[in-house]
């Protein structure tokens, strides 16, 4: 294997390892929102806004609806985990954790805005707090703010050209 295949190799293992924990980020919120915001503080449910939970039939409904979510979350989170553990496998060198911990924030800020775009504006599945959608203009800056910071965090893990101390 010539020098240029080695470092595209070691690139591309670096970009995979990099969208892997993106997509680790995206589960492990959508995971998160379920379990805190739907199942211990049950503000609202992921279909509340069409089936009401103040009955029988539709919190069953919203229950079921909340699990199924859940566990194609943990399923999102295993793909993540997955292209992360590859990546690493295949490197001689661990991959640099502040690119990995900035990619996960991106995918919990990309989750939570397509949360807010998705669900709670197209969709109407469901509000935050409330039917009304007040909340969503909050729900949407922090998200932004999210993928700013996660951003920001995988910039400044990333080594500069020529450095290759930093194992990156």
């Amino acid at each position: 294997m010539n020098q240029q295949t080695a470092a595209e190799n070691v690139h591309t293992t670096k970009r995979w390892g990099v969208v892997g924990a993106g997509v680790f980020g995206f589960g492990f919120s959508g995971l998160i929102d379920v379990l805190v915001l739907h199942h211990v503080l049950q503000w609202h449910h992921l279909l509340s806004g069409r089936y009401p939970m103040d009955t029988v039939a539709g919190l069953r409904t919203n229950v079921l609806a909340d699990g199924l979510f859940s566990l194609g979350m943990l399923a999102i989170i295993g793909v993540g985990a997955g292209l992360v553990w590859r990546a690493e496998r295949q490197r001689s060198r661990p991959l640099a954790i502040r690119p990995l911990a900035g990619a996960a924030l991106v995918g919990v800020g990309v989750f939570d805005l397509f949360d807010a775009v998705v669900d709670h504006m197209l969709l109407g599945l469901h509000q935050p707090l409330s039917q009304g959608g007040q909340y969503n203009l909050q729900w949407l800056a922090v998200s932004l703010l999210l993928v700013a910071v996660g951003y920001y965090v995988y910039r400044a893990g990333r080594p500069s050209d020529g450095d290759t101390a930093s194992g990156g």
